[in-house]
């Protein structure tokens, strides 16, 4: 696949991690728990690969997280090697867990708060993911609060600010 092709694919599953996370924040506890740890006002930034896409986030009692149009700085920063191997993480083909062990992104910022983050994004691919993707990727798939087609349908009304 060509990288301009995965470049959009990216770009497209960031916008719906997005808004996974912030459906999840208002309907699962403990994505909630999660992101109420984050340090107020926390930014973080994913980056698919050089010239690729990118979404940046701040922490926001309200929501969760509201999108940073142009972050300058961030407190976190997980740039993707390539758009490729960016693609492998976002459409399932490969765990974050995974993805870090063959350096696949590096990472800048708090391991800790970026752990955290890590887990929301878990929660949320367990609940997009069919059930063998999410097995395949994930140590272990936890437990899903309402059903994935609900969660579908509310990213889908979002209004991400």
């Amino acid at each position: 696949m060509k990288n301009e092709m995965m470049n959009q694919m990216n770009r497209l599953v960031l916008a719906v991690l997005l808004r996974g996370l912030r459906v999840l924040y208002r309907s699962d506890d403990r994505v909630r728990a999660e992101m109420d740890s984050w340090r107020k006002g926390l930014t973080l930034k994913l980056v698919c690969g050089p010239g690729g896409a990118a979404l940046a986030v701040r922490q926001d009692d309200a929501c969760g997280v509201v999108q940073v149009r142009r972050a300058q700085r961030t407190d976190i920063t997980m740039r993707f090697k390539s758009v490729s191997g960016a693609f492998q993480v976002l459409s399932g083909q490969v765990g974050i867990s995974d993805a870090y062990a063959r350096h696949l992104f590096a990472l800048e910022g708090d391991i800790y708060q970026t752990m955290s983050f890590v887990r929301c994004v878990e929660y949320i691919e367990a609940y997009l993911f069919p059930g063998f993707m999410a097995r395949r990727i994930l140590r272990e798939v936890p437990e899903k609060k309402l059903s994935s087609l609900r969660v579908y349908a509310l990213a889908a009304v979002e209004r991400v600010r």
